[in-house]
């Protein structure tokens, strides 16, 4: 361990010394300090919202924009959380290896919202007389919510790697990719993909430098025939040194909580609403616009009266050692 290793180290034993929680603690905490002073709520809400944008498109009847080959823009914004969830649960299983503390973060930080708001779009749908949107020219009530699954499978896979090997992040992604170049194509081992580049970066912080990002995206134009493997490689790597940085507009964008989450769980329904009674015709702008405050509203709402109430209920190290 060279001198900047043991400064560090120094620091968080003297954090935990002090009752003060980690950085990754910190995070699963729900505290706005320290690791409010990153890009990362930012980062993922703009994800969060090329998510909404594209599906604008979609859910209106319009032909969705691509940004790579086949992939949306909406794809673009899904791949960004994978590859930062990676990163995170990695960060926060490493600072606290407890299984059992490990399940109760990731449950309190996606059920509770998920819950209220599923509950909430299925009743004010139903009483308004729009349940299965006959006139849409889609009919689901939340066709964003089938990603939430496979990413708590990713959660659940990283913590048996973590439990039966020292190196998971890399046991992970070569599975991944293997089921991805060798077996049938499945949406775990493709979003898998990026939740484990996202594990990698943070377990070998050199691979976030400029010159190794340098060396993946000639990577990624060399494997531009197989479109995930391409963007395997250069989607976790930039949105890992944008996450870790702080640059004071994206930073700000998380001034207001971090609302990426409620904004992906409440903007289908509301543009479905939305598009059901303005009709199809409607400008997409006024669409767009419309959807992104009320759904930007709905989400400030959750962060602050469920998921930050939810998240102050997540055990620490700290909590085991006082009781």
């Amino acid at each position: 361990m060279n001198g900047r290793d043991l400064h560090f180290a120094a620091r968080k034993n003297n954090r935990v010394a002090n009752g003060l929680p980690t950085p990754s603690e910190a995070y699963d905490k729900g505290n706005n300090n320290p690791t409010r002073g990153n890009n990362f709520d930012g980062l993922r809400l703009i994800g969060a919202l090329l998510v909404l944008w594209s599906h604008m498109f979609a859910l209106s009847g319009r032909w969705e924009p691509r940004f790579f080959q086949d992939h949306s823009f909406g794809n673009l914004g899904v791949l960004i959380f994978f590859s930062i969830s990676g990163y995170l649960i990695s960060a926060s299983w490493h600072a606290d290896p407890d299984v059992q503390r490990f399940l109760i973060k990731r449950i309190l930080r996606m059920v509770p919202a998920l819950v209220i708001s599923t509950t909430i779009t299925y009743t004010l749908v139903s009483a308004i007389g729009l349940l299965g949107f006959p006139d849409n020219p889609l009919h689901s009530l939340n066709g964003s919510l089938w990603t939430l699954p496979l990413e708590f499978a990713c959660y659940l896979l990283f913590m048996i790697a973590a439990m039966l090997i020292p190196t998971p992040a890399l046991a992970l992604f070569i599975v991944a990719l293997s089921a991805h170049c060798f077996l049938a194509p499945s949406y775990l081992s493709y979003f898998g993909l990026f939740f484990a580049a996202g594990s990698l970066l943070q377990k070998y912080p050199a691979m976030r430098s400029l010159k190794t990002i340098m060396v993946f995206a000639i990577a990624a134009l060399l494997a531009q025939r197989d479109s995930i493997v391409a963007l395997a490689l250069i989607v976790p790597p930039i949105a890992i040194h944008i996450g870790t940085r702080s640059w004071p507009i994206l930073r700000s964008l998380g001034r207001f909580g971090d609302l990426s989450y409620g904004v992906y769980i409440y903007a289908w329904p509301v543009q479905q609403i939305i598009i059901s009674w303005l009709g199809l015709n409607t400008p997409y702008l006024i669409l767009f616009s419309l959807s992104t405050i009320i759904s930007l509203t709905l989400a400030w709402l959750s962060w602050h009266y469920i998921e930050a109430p939810a998240l102050r209920l997540k055990p620490t190290r700290h909590d085991i050692s006082t009781n």
